[in-house]
């Protein structure tokens, strides 16, 4: 019964193994995190409703057809009543009513552009959100890839010091090293434990947000890999998604600025009806007709609106440079620091390899000194605790270059 119970264990600690080892890239969450985001599903109907806009916009220009139907009647009792002068009596009528506004192709190509420009607008906002998201969801797979990495790293050093326990503890039983200098290893043995068990904690953490920023609802743990994160080459401010926002609000604040200035000409529209207008139902087939004509509209005075309105648009519009400028320094000084950083870690990461080969170095002949009884259990914990430091050291360096990348590809959109 014991060798059965077991072998169960064996298989279930193997399956759990199974799962836990799943490599998830980076790609997978970026996938999934575009196509669960509710904020890029609201800029895509936003863009789809300014298009129907549009569509509305069009139709308007086209002649807009109604139908009126009208049936009064005022009767008079004995002299009381309505005036048969003014009412009639009574009144029918039915008409179909054709009308359309002429001579505004510029009012028309104003309103369009307007939409146009607002679905470029939104277009570029949600391409802008895309790579806000991407930025997110990249730094939090670094975090976790991080805390599981470091976790790794130190199991391994637990499993080279459980090995050298053993051979200490041989060495205890004959008297070459003292009971206190095992303890002294077991103690280390017990806080690398720790250690181990916070780490998982830390990564479980990082990686349950990781799948909470992507929408993903199993948060069965996977063995992450480090991402290649590309140094994307440099385009123009100009041609830049973030700068892009500066020149669509200017295209808009002009397109606002045309379409005060198209409000204030006059408006030609031509109009038809036909049908039954008759207050006097045994001659209704008499009453059949047709009329039509132009009307126009000229604004003369609006209480200087205009002026006012102006004065807002000019206003927006000197706010939207001092915004843009002020873009413009921050993202030239940005790129500026981030080249720098990443430079100055890809200096350490050499420096670091370096250091990394010649503690291990030291290492490995501290642990031959050890296997013979001659080396103090101290010297080696230390040696040991070095090794820990500088790989610890050349594994943030080499994720602090994927962080870097990832903000100056943002930058560079």
């Amino acid at each position: 019964m014991t060798t059965r119970i077991s072998l169960l264990s064996f298989i279930a600690f193997l399956l759990c193994m199974k799962v836990y080892s799943q490599e998830c890239s980076l790609d997978k969450y970026l996938n999934q995190g575009i196509s669960s985001n509710p904020v890029l599903k609201d800029l895509s109907n936003q863009i789809l409703s300014t298009r129907y806009d549009s569509l509305i916009a069009r139709a308007a220009i086209l002649p807009q057809v109604n139908f009126n139907g009208y049936l009064m009647y005022a009767p008079t009792i004995n002299g009381w009543g309505y005036s048969e002068v003014i009412t009639n009596g009574q009144n029918l009528s039915g008409t179909i009513n054709i009308s359309q506004q002429i001579f505004n192709k510029k009012t028309r190509e104003a309103t369009i552009q307007k939409y146009g420009l607002e679905s470029g607008d939104l277009a570029n906002t949600r391409n802008i959100s895309i790579n806000e998201l991407k930025k997110a969801i990249t730094a939090q797979y670094l975090a976790a890839f991080a805390a599981l990495e470091e976790r790794k790293f130190q199991q391994e050093v637990l499993a080279s010091l459980a090995n050298e326990a053993k051979v200490v503890k041989i060495w205890t039983e004959k008297g070459i090293y003292r009971q206190t200098d095992y303890l002294s290893l077991q103690i280390e043995i017990r806080n690398l434990e720790q250690n181990i068990r916070d780490l998982d904690l830390q990564y479980r953490k990082e990686f349950w947000n990781l799948t909470l920023i992507c929408g993903i609802d199993d948060t069965t743990s996977c063995d992450l890999q480090l991402p290649v994160i590309m140094d994307t080459v440099a385009r123009k401010i100009e041609n830049s998604l973030l700068f892009r926002h500066f020149l669509l609000d200017s295209l808009l604040i002009k397109n606002e600025k045309l379409q005060y200035d198209n409000k204030y000409k006059p408006a030609l529209s031509w109009f038809a009806d036909g049908g039954i207008v008759n207050n006097e139902p045994r001659l209704i087939y008499q009453n059949i007709g047709v009329s039509g004509g132009l009307s126009m509209t000229l604004p003369l005075f609006d209480g200087n609106q205009r002026k006012i309105n102006y004065d807002k648009i000019r206003m927006r519009e000197e706010t939207r440079i001092s915004y843009q400028e002020n873009f413009r320094f921050r993202y030239h000084a940005q790129l500026r620091q981030l080249q720098h950083e990443l430079e100055t870690t890809r200096s350490f990461m050499k420096e670091n390899e370096k250091q990394v080969s010649l503690v291990q170095e030291l290492v490995d002949a501290d642990k031959a000194l050890l296997n013979i009884g001659a080396l103090p259990i101290s010297d080696y914990i230390l040696a040991l605790k070095n090794l820990m430091m500088v790989k610890h050291n050349g594994l943030q360096n080499q994720i602090r270059v994927q962080y870097i990348l990832n903000e100056i590809n943002f930058w560079k959109q």
